[in-house]
This record gives structure tokens, C-alpha cells and sequence, in this order.
């Protein structure tokens, strides 16, 4: 281990980071169609796929009926207190003229209310009101004059049927001589009585079989005018605000006091409800049954493709049509480029470039990961060797999947690798995700034959997934690589700026060292190196780039290095 890694870069075959791009899948679907028929191994859908079809198929139906009954409820809702708040600025604007009228007569009487000049103000405001029938002077519940003049005259009202607190008496449903069949209002305060029609409070048009309204005495909670039915319930559901609600077979909206003591009700009948919701149905449901057509169709185009990707894949191994990049590490104390971290790139055919978030995923639910690592060391194998006779110290650093770790063959993979590129197995660093150790004791048994024969082991994106200090102590890593997600969050407010101070405190206190991924500026690197981070890659040191100007960039810099010591040289001669 002498010659132990300084720093590496990875290739990148078996991430767990790696998502799924629908788009890029979706690409692939015609290009898989188009392949020999012998080629394609394409599996079957399964049932998963076809569930996700069939509730992928049902949700927009199901939600446009959401959606229907939802606006419908809305809307009547709406209605029901619109229809409440008229009624209730109906009955404030009775209520005005009542209060002005009798305040008037009050004021202007002297010792005979029923005066010539107090009848003849009562005329004028009967005359000048658009809501009073009659407005007079009572005394035990007996009208004595009116605006009427002699019509009214000795009326007897009959009982009182409720009196407020302020004194004011009110009869709910006076019938007089001239009008048997109509119920009046009379409403009295101070010796004065005003005559209103009953049904004038809630005289608004609804065109609603079976729409119930009401006018409520608060707190008395009792109805004053009404038609329809009205509950209990209903009334005592008054609420600071104006309500509505669904009780049943109505929709009820309920309108507290806001001027005096009156409130209102409006209930308006389920059906009214029913019928909305299907009128609505009428537009949103044929929505949704398209949108369901259009979703299951999609869902089928990915299913189908994502059985053909596989396909696509075995067809471009042997088509040799992927490639490696390298981008450099860095030593952090001195900015020498010590490793380089190997990417794995596929330019299709008609020139067109895959992610590896797109096909990596594919490959390790294949059972294809296998193939594209072997193709990756063979890769490595072809194109390095002349790297590794130049620069015997450089390192590439080869990301393994969990498959590669739990099969012994990836031990004699890796030493035909150093066998034929001549690099010693130092320089070779295996690196794998966490994810590859969800199976703890086969690949402990694969790391420990390759720590053993000379290959450092890392542990990639480390914080990202299922970490823990045991298994950090059980499988004795000798690298450790912080995931650019913590390193983006430096000299930040984020909430996980704190957990890369915690990951450097582990590592040192397990004797492992650190690789930064990442790093893009100055001030991250400034502090790594101050915490005592060893290493860095990023885009600050370089991006990736073919093997042949990262060979030509180390033989400048080599060159560079030697001018500068051979100055030093002649300087101190």
C-alpha cells in the first residue's frame, strides 16, 4: 500500500443516484422497434404495469367527478347565500323605514298622538315609504289612529308574540277586516305601530321548487317570517360570518345579524344540487375519460419502452457505442491532478447522447450492470496503459454496482485489468455507492479478496443513503468520498450545512481518507483544505475530457514541474 491512492476519479456504472428520465426512455421506444427481432429479448408487461395502466386510466375519471361535484357544491353554496344575504338586507332595509318612521312620531307628538298633525305625518310617511302598509298609534295592543285613517281605527292586534329586550313588541301574523287571507307584521316601540306585509322580508325570486327562507329573532332564536321548511338545527348553526353547509336533503346558508337583531336563512333542495353535478359531469367527465385514454397510452409507450431499453443497451455493448471521460482529481495541499475520475458516455448511432441517469437504472433492473462494468474495465484496459508506463502513480478509480460485489468474479475482472494495462493495483481503486452494501456480508467477502490482493476500496456519495459508523468500522474502507450535495451547501444557511463538520469527524476518526466531490470554487476548497480534507475534484480542477488531452494536460504539466525544479537547481547552485 505504499503506493496508495492520492486521488481517483470513478465510472460511473451502478449509482443508485441515478433517476429515471421518462423523456430520454421515451426516445427509445422506436429505436428499440426498429432492432433485428433477434436482438430484442423484450419482456412482456407486467401486472404492476398494467395496474399502473388501470388506476393511471381510472384517476382522471375519478377526479373530473371529484371536480364536477366540487364546483357544483361550490356554486350552490354560493347560491344558497346569496339568496341568504338578500333576505337579510331586505329585512335591515324594512327594519330602516320601521325605525325612522316611529322615531319620527315620537318626536313630533305632544300630548294627543292622534292629533290632526300627528295623523297627517303618519299619512306622509306611509305615502313616502316603499316597505309600510300602515303606520298609527296604539295603546293596549288597540290601534287608536292610523296613516289609514278610520280603517284601522279600534283594531285589536290581539296577544303580543314576542318582545325584545329594547321594549319593542312584535305580532307575527295579524290578520285585519280588509285583508283576511294576508298575514301582517306589526311592529311597535313607544305607544307607535307599524303595519309591513309578512312575506315582504323574503320576497325574492329564487325559481327553486321546494327553496325554503327565513327571518330569524336573535337571540331568541325564533322565526319571525318564513316559507318552506326550516330546522331547528339550521338556526342555531349562526355564525359570526355567513355560513353554508349541506344538511341532508338541502344546502343551507345561514346569515347572521348584522345591523339589528334579525337574521336569515336560505335552504335550497339536494336535487337542485344533484342536477348541477350532473349538468357539470356533462363537460368534465368526457374530459377526463380522454385524459384517461391519453395517460394509459402513455403508461403503455414507457412500460413498453422501458422493456425495450434493455435491448437497446445489449445492441450498443456490441455496437462498442459507449465511451469514457476523464475528469481530473486534485490534491488539495498542492493542486497536483493525482487521479482522474472515469465517466462512462453513450453517443448513439445518429449521434444523439444518452444520460447515464437514464441508462444506468435500466442496466442494474436488466441484470445488464455486469456487462456494461466489464465493458468499462475493457475500456480502461484498452486506452490506459500507455497512461499508467508514463505516470505509474496516477489512479483511475472504477465505480462498481452491488451486482459486481456479490459475484467472486469481479476479482479475477480486476486482475487481468492490471495485468494487461501494467498499473499496480493501487492504482486501481474500486468505488462503490452505499447502496452496493445492502448485503453486508457478500460483498465483505468480495472487498476483503480485493483489499487483499492490493485494491483500495471507497465508499461513494457517503451521507446520501444508509450510512452507519458499524459498517464504516466492519468493512475498513480506505477512502471516503463527500457527495457534492453537502459541499454545494459551504458558507451556507442550509439546514445541512453542519452534517459535512460530521462526516470529516468520522473519517478522520476511522483513519479514512476524504474525497471532496464537487467543488467549484475557491472559498469550498479553502475549506476542505483547512479541515483537513485531503483531496477534491470538480470543476474548479477541470471537466471531463478524452484520455488523450488528460495524457497530453499531465505531460505539461510534468514538463512544467521539471522547468521549475531545474530553475531551482541553477538558482541554489
Amino acid at each position: 500500500m505504499a503506493r496508495a491512492l492520492k486521488a481517483w476519479g470513478r465510472i460511473d456504472v451502478g449509482s443508485s443516484r441515478y433517476r429515471t428520465d421518462i423523456l430520454e426512455i421515451r426516445h427509445f421506444h422506436p429505436i428499440a422497434n426498429a432492432l433485428p427481432l433477434a436482438n430484442m429479448n423484450v419482456k412482456p408487461l407486467t401486472v404492476v404495469t398494467v395496474l399502473a395502466a388501470i388506476v393511471g386510466a381510472l384517476a382522471p375519471v375519478a377526479l373530473s367527478a371529484y371536480l364536477a361535484r366540487e364546483e357544483a357544491t361550490r356554486t350552490e353554496k354560493d347560491r344558497a347565500l346569496f339568496y341568504a344575504l338578500d333576505v337579510l338586507e331586505r329585512s335591515e332595509a324594512v327594519t330602516d323605514q320601521i325605525d325612522i318612521g316611529i322615531k319620527r312620531l315620537v318626536a313630533s307628538h305632544e300630548s294627543n298622538p292622534c292629533s290632526a298633525s300627528s295623523q297627517a305625518l303618519m299619512k306622509e310617511i306611509d305615502l313616502s315609504s316603499s316597505y309600510i302598509q300602515a303606520i298609527g298609534h296604539i295603546a293596549a295592543n288597540r290601534i287608536l289612529c292610523s296613516s289609514l285613517g278610520a280603517e284601522l281605527d279600534g283594531q285589536d292586534l290581539g296577544p303580543v308574540d314576542m318582545v325584545r329586550p329594547s321594549g319593542v313588541r312584535l305580532w307575527l301574523n295579524v290578520r285585519f277586516p280588509f285583508a283576511k287571507d294576508v298575514g301582517f307584521l306589526a311592529v311597535e316601540r313607544d305607544g307607535f305601530v307599524a303595519i309591513v306585509h309578512k312575506n315582504l322580508p323574503i320576497d325574492t325570486t329564487t325559481h327553486i321548487k321546494g327553496a325554503a327562507l327565513a327571518t330569524i329573532a336573535y337571540p331568541e332564536a325564533r322565526v319571525i317570517t318564513g316559507s318552506g321548511h326550516i330546522e331547528s338545527k339550521w338556526i342555531q348553526a349562526v355564525a359570526r360570518e355567513p355560513k353554508a353547509f349541506i344538511d341532508e336533503k338541502y344546502v343551507v346558508a345561514v346569515a347572521a345579524p348584522r345591523k339589528y337583531f334579525i337574521g336569515a336563512i336560505c335552504a335550497l333542495p339536494i336535487a337542485e344540487l344533484d342536477r348541477r353535478i350532473y349538468a357539470n359531469s356533462l363537460v368534465t367527465i368526457p374530459a377526463g375519460l380522454l385524459a384517461s385514454l391519453l395517460l394509459a397510452w402513455a403508461i403503455f409507450q414507457i412500460a413498453q419502452a422501458r422493456t425495450a431499453m434493455p435491448a437497446v443497451i445489449k445492441c450498443a455493448l456490441k455496437r462498442r457505442e459507449f465511451f469514457l471521460e476523464y475528469q481530473p482529481l486534485v490534491e488539495l495541499s498542492t493542486g497536483k491532478w493525482m487521479g482522474a475520475e472515469a465517466l462512462i458516455r453513450w453517443r448513439r448511432m445518429k449521434g444523439e447522447v444518452v444520460k447515464p441517469d437514464v441508462f444506468i437504472p435500466v442496466a442494474e433492473e436488466s441484470g445488464l450492470i455486469q456487462q456494461v462494468s466489464q465493458y468499462v474495465v475493457d475500456e480502461v484496459a484498452a486506452e490506459a496503459g500507455e497512461l499508467f508506463r508514463r505516470f505509474p502513480d496516477f489512479h483511475i478509480g472504477i465505480n462498481l454496482a452491488a451486482a459486481d460485489l456479490h459475484d467472486d468474479g469481479t476479482v479475477l475482472m480486476l486482475r487481468k485489468l492490471v495485468e494487461q494495462t501494467g498499473a499496480h493495483p493501487s492504482c486501481i481503486v474500486i468505488e462503490a455507492t452505499e447502496r452496493s452494501f445492502t448485503d453486508h456480508n457478500r460483498a465483505s467477502d468480495v472487498i476483503a479478496r480485493l483489499r487483499s490482493e492490493g485494491f483500495p476500496v471507497a465508499i461513494d456519495d457517503f451521507g446520501t443513503g444508509y450510512s452507519s459508523l458499524s459498517y464504516l468500522e466492519r468493512i475498513k474502507f480506505n477512502y471516503l468520498k463527500i457527495d457534492k450535495s453537502f459541499v454545494d451547501t459551504l458558507n451556507t444557511d442550509a439546514p445541512t450545512s453542519e452534517v459535512i463538520l460530521h462526516i470529516i469527524s468520522m473519517a478522520k476518526s476511522l483513519n479514512i481518507e476524504m474525497i471532496a466531490e464537487g467543488v467549484e470554487t475557491e472559498q469550498q476548497a479553502q475549506f476542505l483544505r483547512e479541515r483537513g480534507v485531503q483531496y477534491a475534484q470538480g470543476w474548479l480542477y477541470g471537466r471531463p475530457m478524452p484520455l488523450s488531452r488528460l495524457l497530453h494536460t499531465l505531460q505539461a504539466h510534468d514538463a512544467s514541474s521539471e522547468a521549475r525544479d531545474e530553475s531551482n537547481r541553477r538558482i541554489h547552485q
